[in-house]
């Protein structure tokens, strides 16, 4: 695995940087860590609804930064399993958050969730990330 990855304000999900991403604002609290989303109309698959891919991707974003906050571990996916209970819609609001479930040895098991304003499961997943260094490494 290449440990040479480094992080910059440029990825499509969490990056400012990226005119093109998501620019998911990714904040640690007690439990693990949490975003707000608000998703603009380009997201969209089917009508005003949020594509399935999009949802995947801000869950396997909310595991990392879930590891990389809470564990100080670097890491990168090796295996990402989510479920779509119901629709994400677009211009509407959502919570995303993660947290590390279990560390052991390299594996790093991460649970995320998107709720909606009425705290309703909209999606959830479980990540097993690869740890690849500590974050300060």
């Amino acid at each position: 695995m290449n440990s040479e990855l480094f992080m910059d304000k440029k990825c499509f999900a969490c990056g400012p940087d990226n005119a093109n991403g998501l620019k998911l604002n990714i904040k640690e609290y007690d439990g693990g860590v949490e975003a707000l989303i608000e998703l603009p109309l380009w997201t969209q698959g089917y009508h005003n609804a949020v594509h399935g891919g999009i949802i995947c991707t801000i869950l396997d974003e909310m595991t990392v930064w879930a590891a990389y906050l809470k564990e100080n571990l670097k890491c990168v996916t090796g295996e990402l399993n989510v479920r779509i209970r119901t629709s994400m819609q677009v211009n509407e609001k959502y919570k995303a958050r993660a947290k590390v479930v279990r560390v052991k040895h390299q594996l790093v098991i991460v649970n995320a969730e998107i709720i909606d304003k009425n705290n309703s499961l909209v999606a959830q997943a479980q990540a097993k990330l690869i740890k690849i260094s500590q974050a300060d490494a």
